[in-house]
């Protein structure tokens, strides 16, 4: 029996212990001093991620500082290049030369501010050479008296001649015409810099008329006839008389100098509100890319220039400027080797005094 239970309690042993062997081939057992080989594992994984983050990190830095260091220069070269464009050609400015120009621009901004500057360069060119052609045209109006009136002179120091009447009209009219031009001068300069003195008052337009167009007409030596073609109720304007005379002595004498043969017309009438005032002539007429620059101060087209040697392009620059400030207007028609209409007008005295 001894026998029997100690088998019993063998036989249980073992059976307990296969059955534990059979959980322990079934369970992960954990010992607290060595790691799991899994946790190993992502553990590793962990580490290469972080490594393989980091350095994503830095190139990821490194491409941004390469990207915005090239947008950096793309713009700093986009924007300075015209930019040293326009520097250049400003200091060629400077320098007095005017030829230089600054090159288009893909910005906007900058593209308009060069055809700005390139603009002004032009008109500056223009005055440049407009200043010496007018020198020169001064050079010849004043020579041209001063030579005849050193001539007779001369002539009559060395008993070579003698002070006739004829003579004596000769000098004097050598001598009216270079105070003309320097008259001009004077009042275009007063007139530019706005000190020219104005007389405002009524004025009637019709003796005036008729005695600017008189006083030409004795002085007109090329037989052209001088009309006058006006009503003679015209209504009173409110304008200073001698610039208003000044203005059709201008105009007329202007006519009178380009026509060969023909006539010249001087025409009034008024509308509700101003006078106007045409003179039209058969003269050599005025080429159309010519007229928007006939107002501009020392201005001759090159046809004036060879049809005739009179006038330094002072004229008509000073004929505006006198219309305006008496608060008219003024325009040019013309056609090349037909002729040429002015047409100026005065506001009315009704309208001004109102």
């Amino acid at each position: 029996m001894l026998v029997t239970l100690v088998s019993a309690t063998s036989i249980a042993h073992i059976y307990k212990a296969q059955t534990f062997e059979e959980k322990v081939s079934d369970t992960v057992i954990t010992n607290p001093s060595k790691p799991a080989p899994e946790k190993k594992d992502a553990d590793r994984l962990l580490e290469i991620f972080e490594q393989v983050n980091n350095r994503g990190t830095h190139l990821a830095v490194l491409v941004s500082f390469v990207i915005v260091g090239l947008i950096t220069w793309t713009l700093t070269e986009t924007i300075d290049r015209p930019l040293r464009g326009i520097e250049r050609a400003i200091s060629q400015f400077n320098r007095g030369n005017l030829n230089a120009r600054i090159p288009p621009s893909d910005i906007p901004e900058l593209h308009r501010l060069g055809l700005t500057l390139n603009s002004v360069a032009s008109r500056l060119q223009g005055v440049e050479e407009r200043r010496r052609e007018v020198i020169g045209d001064l050079a010849h109006e004043l020579g041209n008296p001063l030579t005849v009136i050193r001539g007779y002179l001369e002539l009559m120091s060395h008993g070579e001649m003698s002070l006739t009447p004829s003579v004596g009209q000769q000098l004097h009219e050598e001598a009216e015409r270079m105070a003309r031009l320097l008259e001009d001068l004077k009042t275009l300069s007063k007139v530019e810099t706005g000190n020219l003195p104005l007389h405002l008052q009524v004025v009637d337009p019709n003796p005036l008329l008729n005695s600017v167009v008189r006083a030409l007409s004795v002085r007109n030596r090329k037989g052209i006839r001088l009309e006058l073609n006006c009503s003679r109720n015209l209504p009173e304007v409110f304008a200073d008389p001698d610039r208003v005379r000044q203005v059709l002595i201008n105009l007329i004498s202007n006519a009178l100098n380009y026509t060969e043969q023909g006539r010249v017309i001087v025409r009034a009438w008024n509308d509700d509100t101003r006078i106007w005032v045409e003179v039209s002539d058969t003269g050599v007429g005025i080429a159309p890319e010519d007229l928007p620059r006939v107002f501009d101060r020392f201005w001759r087209s090159e046809s004036s220039r060879r049809q005739n040697a009179c006038g330094t392009g002072i004229g008509l620059a000073i004929t505006k400027h006198l219309v305006e400030v008496q608060g008219g207007q003024i325009n040019v028609e013309s056609e090349l080797n037909k002729g040429t209409v002015f047409r100026f007008s005065l506001p009315l005295a009704t309208t001004e005094l109102a």
